[in-house]
């Protein structure tokens, strides 16, 4: 059952109750005495809802860019391919997540340009992790050399 609370004068009165309408649910996580506590809030203003999710979205993918951007200008010695991996199945994680849960959401212009730079982050990682590979390969192989 949903339900919408509005405030007239001091008091909180129920404005109307609908029933299993289409929204964005989340779970804030407000923190401190000042805040009215809700386990969960169900959104249905189109633009509320893309504005929640671009920032929601925006946040994660930045973080992402940072860890992969640094991984990328990691020198091809030094650098493990499990890291390379993780950070793959990282991209392909927030692909899905698009696909799956923000699509429906987002304007159709905003989705194409975060699959768009989470295509170029994967194909990156790609090309850095067949580069890491390839310089392990022929340290093994010169390694390997020396001892015989």
């Amino acid at each position: 059952m949903n339900y919408i609370v509005v405030k007239n004068a001091t008091k909180y009165d129920i404005d109307y109750m609908e029933y299993d309408n289409d929204g964005l649910v989340i779970h804030p996580k407000l923190k401190g005495n000042a805040y009215v506590h809700v386990s969960t809030a169900k959104f249905y203003n189109e633009d509320l809802i893309n504005k929640i999710i671009v920032t929601k979205f925006r946040r994660q993918f930045n973080n992402l860019a940072k860890v992969i951007f640094n991984y990328l200008n990691a020198d091809e010695d030094s650098a493990d391919s499990g890291d390379y991996i993780i950070l793959l199945d990282e991209v392909a994680h927030m692909q899905a997540t698009m696909e799956i849960r923000y699509k429906r959401y987002m304007e159709n212009e905003q989705y194409r340009e975060y699959m768009d730079k989470l295509y170029f982050l994967n194909i990156n990682l790609k090309n850095k992790l067949a580069r890491v590979n390839y310089v392990s390969q022929m340290n093994n192989q010169f390694s390997s050399g020396i001892r015989r």
